[in-house]
């Protein structure tokens, strides 16, 4: 009798690890925008797929999907382009990003956009900021100073980063549509010349007090309450994506 009540238990283990690893790994077929995404300690591939279309995975709708491959170079030469991507959906773990889905892509090639979807360089389809970096060019009419970067970066759902102009920052974000409300953020508190920490104060309070978002090709517009003019962002360019887990 124990032998079998044995036999029974080591099959329902080996059929709920089967069933899991099923689960842990969906085959599809996606297509939307390839772009560069913002690496977290090295807790990403560097790439994502802007998607057509929100897609739902574990309960949750998404608009952006990071993707992997045993190669970069392919990559490489659709950046930006509107792709077609076939793969298996994974998920990886990491320190900062915790559980997060991945495909891994088996085949991707460049196809058209449909009318009213978002092409190479276009700007039809509403701009998703997750796994977007941005620099900024002009606060809310002030410009900005020579050789001191102010970012802003969207991480992952839910979370904002950036450098203030001396300091990082970070926080959470609320993103629904075009309107967007970022904070409470904390940041480093390093000292630096009074002309610097002059414009992070500004910027950070802008950031504060930002309600909505605009995208006019480059430029991220930022609109922001109290102030009469919206800060103006061009995206930045990753320089070295994370190497491929």
């Amino acid at each position: 009798m124990r032998v079998a009540r044995l036999g029974i238990a080591l099959a329902l283990v080996f059929f709920c690890t089967c069933a899991d690893a099923f689960s842990q790994e969906q085959k599809m077929t996606v297509t939307g925008k390839l772009t560069r995404m913002m690496a977290i300690g090295g807790e990403s591939t560097g790439w994502a797929i802007q998607l057509d279309s929100q897609l739902d995975v574990d309960g949750k709708q998404v608009d952006t999907l990071e993707v992997a491959s045993k190669g970069i170079g392919k990559f490489e030469t659709l950046q930006n382009k509107h792709v077609r991507a076939t793969g298996k959906l994974s998920y990886r773990n990491g320190v900062e990003t915790g559980r997060r889905s991945v495909l891994e892509i088996s085949s991707i090639k460049e196809v058209k956009a449909k009318p009213g979807q978002a092409s190479q360089g276009g700007s039809t389809a509403a701009l998703d900021l997750i796994g977007s970096e941005w620099l900024l060019e002009d606060l809310g009419g002030s410009g900005v100073l020579d050789r001191v970067q102010a970012t802003l970066a969207f991480p992952a759902r839910g979370k904002v980063a950036g450098k203030s102009s001396c300091n990082r920052f970070m926080g959470p974000a609320e993103i629904d549509g075009n309107s967007i409300k970022l904070g409470p953020l904390a940041g480093t508190r390093m000292a630096c010349p009074e002309a610097v920490m002059n414009q992070e104060t500004k910027y950070l309070n802008a950031l504060g007090a930002a309600e909505r978002f605009e995208w006019k090709d480059p430029y991220l517009l930022l609109y922001c309450k109290g102030f009469e003019k919206p800060l103006r962002f061009t995206r930045k360019e990753a320089s070295n994506p994370a190497a491929q887990e």
